[in-house]
């Protein structure tokens, strides 16, 4: 994919893995449109990152779990840079909480954050991908897509989802030209350190993340790469 002028929307947009991802994509000329529940900081990230060079960033307030906010986030990307030519399904949260003491609705919060929200905004913008026969979608998932962990029943059966909707999805969209590929790291180091003294070892930092998103971003379009793992070492 060429980048320049390609419009990308990212939720969890305002910090740490998502902001990464959004300043790599802006100086390599592609317009972003930062979303998470944050107003005030996604305004102060957007126009740091319009400073970069010659892609604009815009803020949008939207809570991925609302379907209404995330039609108005995707309708508000367009009329201000364009249909959604890539998609970063960012936002996430888990609880740590055993299964038997799990109160429902940290149940409930995990799971329409990160597997709702996925399918929410995927819908939103597939219509105009579908219709341009072209897009990219990426979902931030984790090894906990992969394996279980203790005390975080909810945040592994919502990454599960998202990997297991991110297959599905792209058998779904193929014949229409779009990609969807998964991302699964393990721990990631947030925020970023200031020195590389400060690197936790064995931690990914969220430029690990960033890079691997623009390597799928432009690799040739008929080329498509299976799910990838990432681990710290």
């Amino acid at each position: 994919m060429e980048l320049k002028q390609k419009v990308a929307l990212i939720t969890g947009g305002g910090s740490g893995v998502g902001l990464a991802i959004a300043e790599a994509l802006v100086k390599a000329g592609c317009h972003v449109a930062l979303a998470s529940r944050r107003a005030e900081l996604l305004e102060q990230q957007a126009a740091r990152l319009s400073e970069l060079g010659s892609a604009k960033a815009i803020a949008v307030t939207c809570d991925v779990r609302n379907k209404n906010e995330v039609e108005a986030a995707v309708a508000i990307t367009a009329e201000k840079l364009g249909n959604v030519d890539v998609l970063i399904n960012n936002a996430g949260l888990g609880v740590q909480d055993l299964v038997v003491d799990c109160p429902e609705e940290n149940w409930d919060l995990v799971m329409e954050t990160n597997t709702k929200g996925t399918f929410l905004m995927s819908q939103a913008v597939l219509p105009e991908m579908i219709k341009k026969q072209s897009g990219f979608i990426i979902n931030i998932a984790s090894q906990a897509a992969k394996n279980g962990y203790k005390n975080t029943g909810p945040y592994c059966a919502a990454k599960f989802g998202v990997y297991g909707f991110g297959l599905a999805l792209q058998e779904e969209v193929r014949e229409h030209g779009i990609q969807v590929h998964s991302l699964c790291p393990g721990l990631i180091q947030v925020p970023k350190p200031e020195a590389v003294s400060d690197m936790k070892q064995g931690w990914l930092q969220v430029d690990d993340l960033a890079d691997t998103v623009m390597f799928l971003l432009q690799r040739p379009r008929p080329v498509h790469f299976e799910n990838i793992g990432m681990m710290g070492f």
